[in-house]
């Protein structure tokens, strides 16, 4: 008779941990189908705040997505507009200004690598200004096998409406199929997700927006060549951590060194990003990111790390979410561990450090 109960104790884990398996496999497996719903569900996660309020107010659940779709439909509109057209310009004056820019990249990487050579004379088989010219040629290759990941514009906002009128029913449909005593222990682990994850995620966007804006403006009070471009670039690479600045320094000044052929220029361009650091590390980030996950520099540059390695551009975006969920997932199986199984060792005494004199 124990051998049964154990028998069944152990059976009613076999039909999650099939679920979950095939979840991985689909993962590994038909990552172009999976992709645009992860995408979907965390822009869904990052809005269903706002549409929380409207609905506890009395208002359908489908009039707020409905209209908040219109509202942020409309503002996107007037700011693709606005940015096209500043676009467009830079895009015409890259076609004429390309061919100069890159007999000068060719001049600066060939008289660099000659005096390279003659300070280090074993680096002549290296052949670095070839190495350098023949990425700068790839450059129109990358930013083509870019262009299928724009279809996701108009897939993930497809999506997300529909995961959005969903609302928690989801996993309201989850909690009403689990054993109950386990209800309490998944209540408390979303809740911990959600406040450190959501926060993040909404935070990190606020950021990117914000700093997006400060150096589209800044570069075009400077007349920077491409700066909408660079601005975006700064926008989405603001998305990784400590990513946006240093991206956005050594784009617009490299474009300012070829376009002024001035140091002071480029200077003027690296204070202008110091000072948008200085002001993303001691107040943006202290006002947005108060209530988000922290974590130490050394986490964050090891997930940024194993983030390309996986799934290369997109995992560097997901890195910090994931580790976010990691983390307070861990945190809970420690705290869970000291309580049920008393690993939590015993206080030890208060030491007295008398200084040495």
């Amino acid at each position: 008779m124990p051998d049964c109960s154990v028998q069944k104790k152990y059976t009613q884990y076999i039909f999650p941990a099939l679920l979950l398996l095939f979840f991985l496999l689909l993962v590994i497996y038909a990552k172009a189908a999976v992709f645009p719903l992860i995408l979907s569900s965390t822009l869904a996660y990052i809005l269903n705040p706002v549409v929380n309020y409207f609905e506890v107010r009395g208002i359908k659940r489908i009039y707020v997505v409905t209209g908040l779709y219109i509202v942020a439909g409309i503002f996107f509109a007037l700011l693709i507009f606005l940015i096209s057209n500043f676009m467009s310009f830079d895009v015409e004056t890259f076609k004429t200004d390309w061919p100069q820019y890159f007999v000068k990249i060719e001049k600066i990487i060939g008289d660099f690598n000659s005096k390279l050579i003659k300070l280090v004379p074993a680096l002549s088989s290296f052949n670095l200004s070839e190495r350098v010219i023949s990425y700068l040629l790839k450059i129109p290759d990358y930013a083509v096998k870019f262009l299928p990941s724009l279809i996701l514009v108009f897939i993930v906002p497809f999506i997300t409406f529909f995961i959005l009128l969903s609302g928690s029913s989801i996993f309201d449909y989850v909690l009403d199929h689990i054993p109950s005593k386990y209800v309490e222990l998944l209540l408390h682990i979303t809740t911990r997700i959600d406040e450190s994850l959501g926060n993040y995620l909404r935070g990190i966007i606020t950021e990117a927006f914000i700093i997006f804006l400060i150096a589209f403006f800044g570069l075009f009070l400077m007349q920077i060549n491409y700066f909408s471009f660079i601005a975006i670039v700064i926008g989405l690479s603001s998305l990784v951590p400590y990513m946006g600045a240093i991206v956005g320094a050594s784009l617009a000044s490299l474009v300012a060194y070829f376009q002024y052929q001035s140091i002071f220029m480029v200077l003027k361009v690296l204070i202008f990003f110091a000072a948008i650091r200085f002001f993303d590390d001691w107040f943006l980030q202290p006002y947005i990111m108060r209530r988000a996950v922290n974590l130490n520099p050394a986490v964050i540059i090891f997930a940024l790390m194993a983030g390309a390695e996986i799934y290369g551009f997109w995992g560097v975006v997901f890195a910090i979410p994931v580790t976010c969920v990691i983390k307070e997932v861990l945190q809970i199986s420690l705290e869970l561990q000291e309580s049920e199984f008393s690993w939590k060792p015993k206080p030890e005494p208060a030491r007295i450090s008398i200084p040495y004199t």
